[in-house]
């Protein structure tokens, strides 16, 4: 499970140990990756910990060379890497979109591909953690609906390709859940600035939807009651959800000014 370290990844890391899941869980900061390996343990799990960036290739393959070389298969992938941003398009300097794209969409496709021949082999599960902003585009953070919106073909892709093996491909679509007090989002200069989006799910709740979604091998779930509003409003008319967009916009709606860091 990448992203595993804080956040809705971890909660999902607590949550399958808590049924029982041997899990392995990968993060770039080591520190607190080894803080959240200590508190898995000591609730009983079995747990390992792999510092690294799934955005460059060779860490991908060892996170999923420790896996196997531990418990000797791999059943179930989660891609929950990714880092938010905040920024319009043409202020956003060429490190920031290329840091974007390495997190958001290479931090999932490098470890699907690492994963790819023993998920096969167990006919196992690989869950994308995506976001609303996979479903439609939003002002100030184009890159990164970029990449949410690329994982969604991705999933599709993935689907045709492996349903004949038994191998589910599952994709989920967070909304605004509880972060982190140290949560930072990406500005467009580079700079880490404080997220204050409002919260429509704290973490344990999101990780209990993601688990019955996986136990049922759901293809699709969308959360929180904005991010259902959002998609079914874009299903209807992309006009229409533009519009929607437009007038929080201009009127400057309280969801929106948070969304935008007002």
């Amino acid at each position: 499970m990448s992203g595993s370290s804080r956040g809705v990844g971890f909660a999902l890391a607590r949550a399958s140990v808590e049924k029982g899941a041997r899990v392995v869980i990968n993060a770039r900061g080591r520190r607190r990756l080894e803080q959240s390996k200590t508190e898995l343990l000591r609730m009983g799990g079995d747990v390992e910990a792999v510092c690294g960036d799934v955005g460059v290739w060779k860490d991908a393959q060892r996170i999923v060379q420790t896996a196997i070389a531990k418990y000797r298969q791999l059943d179930i992938l989660i891609n929950n890497a990714g880092i938010s941003m905040r920024g319009r398009f043409d202020r956003l300097s060429t490190d920031v979109c290329r840091q974007l794209v390495d997190t958001n969409l290479m931090g999932s496709v490098f470890p699907t591909k690492a994963a790819i021949d023993p998920i096969i082999q167990s006919k196992g599960q690989i869950v994308f953690i995506s976001s609303i902003s996979g479903l439609f585009g939003l002002p100030q953070a184009s890159l990164y609906c970029v990449c949410k919106g690329a994982l969604t073909h991705f999933c599709g892709s993935l689907r045709m390709e492996l349903a004949s093996y038994g191998v589910h491909i599952g994709v989920v679509y967070l909304g605004f859940t509880e972060h982190d007090p140290e949560k930072k989002v990406l500005a467009a200069n580079g700079f880490l600035v404080p997220s204050n989006w409002p919260e429509h799910h704290t973490q344990k709740q999101a990780a209990g939807i993601i688990l019955k979604a996986m136990e049922k091998r759901k293809k699709k779930i969308v959360m929180t009651p904005l991010g259902k509003f959002g998609w079914i409003a874009h299903r209807i008319s992309p006009a229409l959800s533009e519009k929607i967009i437009f007038k929080a916009q201009s009127c400057e709606w309280k969801v929106f000014k948070q969304f935008m860091g007002s």
